[in-house]
């Protein structure tokens, strides 16, 4: 069984919307890494990303500005999964959500890799006993990382049925070592943890945009200036020792407040999602992004969100 010390190479599979800040992570922490995907122009824009998210790095003083070339080099890419497995002790599959996808690219793992090579899956919903090989499961767990995964420090790390402690504690060292913040899950559920919370949030979201309760500038003002900085202090679960258990339950009783239906089909995304406005990728979406470009608009959500960081991160930890 390998020991946090034995992990020197890294394989990230997938070069989309996570591979890039994942590769980045453990570059600046020092590992070597190869980043694989199908096609070379996917390829070419990881690389724009990766020195982009760097420069904004140096700019907020998280890395220095004569490190960028040497990070870059850090990380190989390439259109060949053999090539990116090639002495790799610990891979990570970040490729499409679909099981068959999933399944293939492990099986061909297990052909290509050693015995003890560590595996894991980025997936967001999906349980790794669905498509990871039978003698590869005891070095095989969930590690799901979150957008922009370069910044935002969670980590949901969940076993599969035949995972072994010690996989799990690996895996668990690895993240902390590269500065982020794993939870672990007693047990598999579809979406894990924090999609779950952000689909009930999204119900009631949708509710009250659709019935012209509040626009979507005041409900994020509302959320930003209340649960948010909380949030850090209090998570989800504390916050109820601090309201009152008692009085919790009460609210629960209280037949005036009207519960959101679970619309399948809400309005205020589906008019957004048939007239073209899918968010920041086509510039306008709850909000409108035209006359600046994707990196642009990018380059501020990061900054922003690594000021937060910077002033909040030291209360993950903290316990009152």
């Amino acid at each position: 069984m390998k020991q946090l010390n034995d992990i020197k190479k890294v394989a990230v599979l997938g070069a989309g919307t996570m591979g890039p800040g994942i590769a980045q992570t453990f570059a600046m922490a020092n590992y070597e890494v190869s980043m694989y995907s199908r096609s070379e122009g996917t390829l070419n824009t990881a690389k724009v990303i990766v020195k982009a998210n760097l420069e904004t790095f140096a700019e907020e003083g998280l890395v220095q500005a004569d490190r960028i070339d040497e990070i870059q080099d850090m990380i190989k890419y390439t259109t060949s999964v053999p090539e990116a497995v090639d002495g790799a002790d610990f891979i990570i599959e970040t490729i499409v959500e679909k099981k068959d996808a999933k399944k293939a690219i492990f099986e061909e793992l297990d052909r290509l890799c050693g015995p003890d090579v560590i595996m894991t899956s980025n997936t967001s919903f999906m349980n790794i006993d669905d498509f990871v090989p039978e003698k590869r499961k005891p070095f095989a767990a969930s590690a799901h990382w979150f957008a922009p995964p370069h910044i935002i420090p969670l980590v949901e790390v969940c076993k599969g049925e035949g995972t072994r402690q010690e996989t799990l504690d690996l895996v668990v060292a690895l993240m902390k070592k590269v500065d982020k913040v794993p939870v672990i899950m007693e047990k598999f559920i579809p979406g894990f943890v924090v999609n779950r919370i952000q689909r009930v949030l999204g119900w009631e979201t949708y509710f009250l945009l659709d019935n012209g309760y509040i626009t979507p500038e005041q409900l994020d003002l509302a959320v930003k200036a209340s649960l948010m900085p909380r949030g850090m202090v209090l998570g989800l679960v504390q916050r109820y020792d601090f309201t009152g258990i008692d009085l919790t339950a009460k609210n629960l009783e209280n037949k005036d407040v009207i519960d959101p239906p679970m619309d399948k089909h809400p309005k205020c995304i589906y008019d957004l999602v048939d007239s073209g406005h899918y968010g920041v990728k086509t510039g306008k979406g709850f909000y409108d992004y035209s006359g600046r470009s994707l990196e642009e608009v990018l380059k501020k959500r990061d900054k922003m969100l690594l000021k937060v960081l910077k002033n909040t991160k030291k209360f993950i930890y903290e316990k009152i």
